[in-house]
């Protein structure tokens, strides 16, 4: 498991070349202690001294990711694809951001399009990039809004 990890397989991958279920691939990852963590884009490639904040998914030992402090917001979109409804709802969930920002919370994003508006420093506080499937979901929660607005 953990080799088929470090190819970057995903768990549908892995449950389709293995002939077993999603289920059983997750209680595997779980079995063997293969916990998702998160590293940090370095765009300068250690250059210079950048921390923009922006993370991806490992299946690897050190985290890099630590808790924001303070109130805080995750944002979860897929990004503009298409011109259309994608778009539009890129659209929306900036704008959402920018009010929750107004209102002094940490926004975190989780997109799986680099070309979102919510990749934007001045919108997110932190940025997870990876895509959305099943396997994502418990990792941020800790990220999750302490009260709902809704």
């Amino acid at each position: 498991m953990s080799r088929a990890r470090s190819w970057g397989l995903s768990d549908d991958q892995i449950a389709q070349s293995w002939a077993i279920s999603q289920q059983k691939v997750a209680d595997l990852r779980e079995e063997n202690q293969l916990h998702r963590v998160y590293k940090e884009v370095d765009p300068s490639a250690e250059e210079f001294d950048e921390y923009p904040h922006r993370f991806y998914a490992t299946f690897e030992t050190e985290n890099e990711s630590d808790a924001t402090a303070g109130p805080r917001a995750l944002i979860v979109g897929d990004g503009p694809r298409k011109l259309g409804n994608s778009t539009a709802n890129d659209y929306v969930l900036a704008m959402i951001a920018r009010e929750l920002k107004h209102h002094q919370y940490q926004v975190v994003s989780h997109s799986n399009n680099p070309n979102s508006l919510l990749m934007t420093q001045w919108l997110s506080d932190k940025v997870y990039l990876e895509p959305v499937n099943r396997s994502w979901g418990g990792q941020l929660s800790w990220s999750a809004p302490r009260r709902r607005w809704w």
